[in-house]
């Protein structure tokens, strides 16, 4: 086995066999600003927040499925339709009851809270009001994901965007938000 020194190559900048040079992800942070949430702080977040719509959800659709009406001629009933009327405001109302305080005050849901981060700014860092917040980051996103076939797609690119160096998913460009560690105000 030979060792560094031993490689004639070794200090030849123009080696196509040398590793690539780099410390991994290139990171966009501000260096006044606070430091963007990690990729396990959003991934645990999201992952309460959806624990915590969950029973709704669950409920709802037992619901629907238990007193769906049959169509005419003997037909499967109409559950997708259904639970989609159902879903979608109870679940913008269920969702304001539990974040809708919490991000009017602090920009945190729940499960935010949970691991300390916070919805900002993208440009001020300052809060953004619910209003705005909420109908830009989630209900643009809910109406996306139902648009037949292109909605899931539209949701996974949402996802996967978070691996970008900025960490801003799709639904943080929409709203011009970013998720940072929590700085309490």
């Amino acid at each position: 086995m030979s060792t560094s020194n031993q490689n004639p190559f070794a200090n030849d900048p123009f080696n196509p066999y040398a590793a690539p040079e780099t410390t991994g992800f290139a990171i966009e942070n501000s260096a006044n600003g606070p430091p963007l949430a990690t990729l396990s702080q959003r991934f645990g977040g999201a992952f309460i927040d959806g624990l915590l719509m969950l029973p709704l959800i669950a409920v709802v659709f037992y619901l629907t499925v238990n007193t769906a009406v049959i169509a005419p001629g003997g037909a499967e009933p109409a559950v997708p339709i259904l639970v989609t009327l159902m879903i979608v405001p109870i679940s913008i109302v269920w969702f304001l009851i539990l974040h809708g305080y919490l991000l009017a005050t602090k920009g945190q849901t729940i499960g935010k809270m949970a691991v300390g981060t916070q919805i900002v700014d993208a440009q001020t860092g300052a809060l953004v009001p619910l209003l705005p917040l909420f109908l830009k980051r989630n209900v643009s996103m809910q109406v996306l994901a139902m648009i037949p076939i292109v909605g899931n797609f539209i949701a996974l690119i949402d996802a996967l965007m978070i691996f970008r160096a900025s960490r801003k998913c799709l639904h943080d460009d929409i709203a011009g938000t970013k998720v940072i560690v929590y700085q309490p105000r």
